[in-house]
C-alpha cells in the first residue's frame, strides 16, 4: 500500500498561448490551477499498491497472505472479503486489530532534466544532481473493526469498518523529480453493513452495502509564465489538487461446503465511481485557487477462496482474486466555472492475486498460520502508464492463541517484496526523469476477538 506515483503522460499537458495566459486574471487563475491540479493528480493519485486496492485489512488474513480469506478467516474479519463468511460465526463477536506499516520507498534517479521551456533555470537543464526522492513514506498505523450480531440461528448481521485505500507520501521538495511528485495524502473510511443467511447446511449467502468516504491531497512543483519576460517561464511554487467524495457500493458472496473437510468461498465487490469536488491552484497564491471536479473509479473485484482440512492438524488454504483495473480509463477533470476540461486517457491491465497458505493446529488453544501470494502489476511502468508499477510477492506468518471461550488474540508479521519499477517520462512542462522505484513494506499486526 505505499507505492509512489509519477506522471508519465506529462508530454500530453495542454499548453496555453502567452496571449491567453496574460489576457486576464481569470485566464491566469485557470492556467495556474490547470497546471497545478492536473499534473498533481496524474503524478500521485493512485499512490497505493496494486493500482488503487490494498487487501491488507485483516490481521488474520495477513498471516496467510490472504490465502483462503474468501472462504472465511475463522473470525468475523472475513467480512471484508466475503459477507457470507459471517454465517459461520457463533454468538456475538467483535474483532479489533491494529496494523503497523513500515515502508522502504525511494525513487533513485539515473538522469533528470528541468522542464523543456524557455526560462532562466529551465530549457532542459540537467538537474540530476538534485538527487533522489529521499524516503517517500513514513510509518503508518491502520486499525480495523468487525462485528457480528445474530438475528436468529440462520441470519447474521455484520458490520465492517476499514480503510482500504491510504497513503502519505512526502518527497524531498528539491529532488530531481519535483516537477512530477512532491506529496500525496490519501485517506479513506469504508463502512459496510451486511447480512449472511445460512440457506442450507452446506450453503451460506451474503450481501452487503458499503459506504466509502475518500479524501485526497496531491502536490508537485509547478512552472508558470514570467510576468517580466513574456514568452518565458519561472518556478511558480507548489501546485495542489484536493477533494473528497462519498460513494455507495455493494458486496455479495457465498460459502459452499461440499464435504466436511472442504469449504469454498466466492465473493464480489462492486465498482465504485467517486465524483470528487475540491480545489486546485498554487499554495502560495490564493488568487489561483479554483473549484475542481474529477472522477476516480475503484474497480470491481471477484475472489475465490479454498479451505481444505487435510487432517485434524493441517489445513490447506488457497485464493485467487481478480481486480478489474482495465475499466480505469483515466481522468476527466473540470476546473473553474465555466469549466476548462482536461481528459487524460490511461491504459491499465487487470490485476491478479494468487495465494497459497496453510494453518497448523499446534494444540487446542494454538493455531499457526503462514502463506504467500503473487500480485500482478496494473502496468509495466515506463512512459505509457499513469504511474510506475511492478509485480510483487507477499509472505506472512503468525500465531493465534485462544485464552478462553470468550477471548483470543493473534499476532503476525508480513513482508511485501516489489520488483523495481522503471520510470522514463518526458514532457515539456515537467522535463524528463529516468529512474527506478525501489519498494519494500514490513507489516506487523495484532488482533483481539471477543465472543459471547
Amino acid at each position: 500500500m505505499f507505492v509512489a506515483r509519477v506522471d508519465p503522460l506529462g508530454r500530453k499537458t495542454q499548453f496555453f498561448s502567452d496571449s491567453w495566459l496574460l489576457g486576464s486574471m481569470a485566464g491566469l487563475r485557470r492556467a495556474a490551477a490547470a497546471c497545478a491540479s492536473v499534473s498533481a493528480l496524474l503524478a500521485a493519485a493512485p499512490a497505493l499498491a496494486g493500482g488503487f486496492y490494498a487487501p491488507y485489512q485483516s490481521s488474520t488474513a495477513n498471516m496467510t497472505a490472504i490465502a483462503g480469506a474468501t472462504a472465511g478467516t475463522g473470525d468475523v474479519s472475513g467480512l471484508f472479503f466475503n459477507p457470507a463468511a459471517n454465517a459461520s460465526i457463533s454468538g456475538h463477536q467483535v474483532y479489533v486489530d491494529a496494523k503497523a506499516f513500515f515502508p522502504q520507498l525511494e525513487i533513485n534517479v539515473a538522469s533528470a532534466n528541468a522542464p523543456f521551456v524557455p526560462g532562466p533555470t529551465f530549457g532542459g537543464a540537467d538537474i540530476t544532481g538534485d538527487g533522489n526522492s529521499g524516503s517517500l513514506a513514513d510509518e503508518a498505523f491502520a486499525p480495523n473493526v468487525f462485528a457480528s450480531l445474530p438475528i436468529n440461528d440462520r441470519v447474521k448481521l455484520g458490520f465492517a469498518f476499514s480503510g482500504p485505500f491510504a497513503a502519505r507520501l512526502d518527497a524531498n521538495p528539491t529532488w530531481a523529480g519535483r516537477y512530477h511528485l512532491t506529496k500525496t495524502d490519501i485517506e479513506t473510511i469504508n463502512v459496510t453493513t451486511s447480512l449472511a443467511w445460512q440457506a442450507t447446511p452446506t450453503l451460506a449467502i451474503g450481501v452487503g452495502v458499503q459506504v466509502q468516504y475518500f479524501d485526497g491531497v496531491f502536490e508537485k512543483a509547478e512552472i508558470g509564465p514570467n510576468p517580466f519576460a513574456p514568452g518565458t517561464f519561472i518556478d511558480a511554487g507548489i501546485g495542489f489538487l484536493e477533494g473528497d467524495d462519498i460513494e455507495v457500493g455493494f458486496t455479495a458472496g457465498l460459502v459452499w461446503q461440499p464435504t466436511e473437510t472442504t469449504r469454498i468461498g466466492l465473493a464480489y465487490r462492486s465498482e465504485m465511481e467517486h465524483d470528487f469536488s475540491g480545489t486546485a491552484g498554487l499554495r502560495i497564491n490564493p488568487l489561483s485557487h479554483v473549484s475542481a471536479h474529477y472522477d476516480l473509479t475503484m474497480p470491481q473485484i471477484v475472489s475465490l477462496g479454498l479451505h481444505h482440512a487435510i487432517n485434524d492438524r493441517w489445513t490447506l488454504l488457497g485464493e485467487v482474486q481478480w481486480q478489474d483495473f482495465s475499466e480505469f480509463t483515466g481522468f476527466d477533470i473540470a476546473l473553474g466555472g465555466p469549466p476548462f476540461r482536461d481528459i487524460r486517457p490511461q491504459n491499465w491491465d487487470d490485476s491478479w492475486i494468487f495465494a497459497l497458505g496453510f494453518a497448523y493446529r499446534h494444540d487446542e488453544r494454538t493455531i499457526l498460520r503462514a502463506g504467500a501470494h503473487y500480485d500482478t502489476a496494473v502496468s509495466d511502468g515506463g512512459a505509457n502508464t499513469l504511474s510506475p508499477d511492478a509485480d510483487r510477492v507477499m509472505i506472512g506468518f503468525g500465531i493465534e492463541r485462544r485464552v478462553n471461550d470468550r477471548f483470543r488474540w493473534s499476532a503476525h508479521y508480513a513482508h511485501v517484496f516489489f520488483d523495481d519499477a522503471p520510470i522514463n517520462v518526458t514532457s515539456p512542462a515537467q522535463g524528463s526523469l529516468v529512474a527506478s522505484m525501489e519498494t519494500d513494506v514490513d507489516i506487523f499486526g495484532i488482533s483481539g476477538t471477543l465472543t459471547w
